[in-house]
């Protein structure tokens, strides 16, 4: 057991969007402040006779998530993670100031009992406080925030489950939302939801060569068939190019589609570059995406696809000046 006594929060995080920064900000402010301590026992008083901590006493704050997700071991064929976990853990990281344990999660492991669960807790982390969304579900037997706070009334730990987070619109903050809208062009929603631009990232792969030669639309084209696309269409998006010889970010178009004008049976992800002249084959970029700008349409010649390419480099260029209607 470790001599300091720890608050930790578990969950998968993907996409560490806003309604996850919400609970882990609440906790890390938790972890620090006694005075935000005493306010959040004055609004949740029924929480603190299960708290058998000094409101002075350290506690470490710790984040626990999970490697594969345990929806890819429990079952569940159609789940499509919004990053890798590579990115989950620097976010994770990046927004918080927690240790981040990343548990891998088996066959085995999913057979653990709640209770074992949170025995294993008390005993590796010594556990004090668990804050959880308040949806979440722990152990083979799925125990809620009911059966957990029984469980830390026997094993010496209260138990917190924070109120979902909302958009602006009133809607729940979560991850399935957030592939939802991913999936139907919304942008700006996934985006709101996220709290930072959607991103896919990956080497420059050589193309069908079209874009430069024959169209005059040289593009970045990149393989992705791990994380959620987007709905076909057209974009406004930024690229960094993940090199220290260009720092800068780049305003850019990216096609998601089959390429209906060449009668394409292959999903691509194309990128143009907007003002920018370098061979970047085989440099690793990041794509994050701002804008729906159109579908994918068939065009019935190259001059009508040159001209609505155009009209797309000029779409983009008003959205990020801001002059976009």
């Amino acid at each position: 057991m470790t001599k300091t006594p720890s608050i930790i929060t578990i969950g998968n995080f993907d996409g560490v969007h806003l309604g996850h920064r919400h609970l882990i900000d609440n906790m890390i402010n938790f972890s620090k402040s006694t005075q935000y301590r005493e306010k959040f026992f004055q609004e949740n008083p029924t929480i603190l006779k299960h708290y058998l901590l000094k409101l002075t006493d350290n506690i470490e704050p710790i984040i626990i998530t999970f490697n594969p997700h345990p929806a890819s071991i429990l079952g569940n064929k159609f789940y499509i993670p919004l990053m890798t976990y590579k990115k989950r853990y620097e976010y994770l990281q990046k927004f918080s100031q927690a240790t981040v344990e990343e548990f891998s999660f088996t066959p085995d492991f999913a057979k653990q009992t709640s209770r074992e669960f949170c025995e294993f807790l008390v005993k590796k982390y010594n556990l004090r406080i668990l804050f959880i969304g308040y949806d979440l579900k722990i152990g083979s037997d799925r125990a809620n925030i009911d059966v957990l706070t029984e469980h830390g009334k026997e094993l010496g730990f209260a138990v917190y489950a924070h109120q979902p987070v909302l958009t602006k619109a009133q809607q729940i903050i979560s991850s399935t939302k957030i592939r939802e809208a991913l999936l139907e062009g919304n942008i700006k929603k996934a985006n709101e939801m996220l709290g930072y631009a959607y991103t896919l990232s990956g080497f420059v792969e050589h193309g069908f060569q079209r874009g430069g030669k024959l169209l005059g639309f040289p593009t970045a084209n990149l393989s992705e068939d791990t994380l959620i696309v987007p709905k076909k269409g057209v974009y406004a998006t930024k690229v960094k190019i993940l090199d220290e010889k260009y720092p800068d970010n780049y305003y850019a178009v990216t096609n998601i589609g089959y390429n209906p004008t060449f009668n394409g049976n292959v999903r691509t992800i194309e990128t143009f570059i907007i003002d920018f002249d370098a061979d970047i084959y085989d440099y690793q970029i990041e794509v994050s995406f701002y804008h729906f700008i159109r579908t994918e349409e068939k065009c019935a010649s190259l001059e009508e696809l040159i001209a609505k390419l155009h009209s797309d480099v000029e779409c983009a260029k008003a959205f990020f000046r801001g002059t976009y209607e």
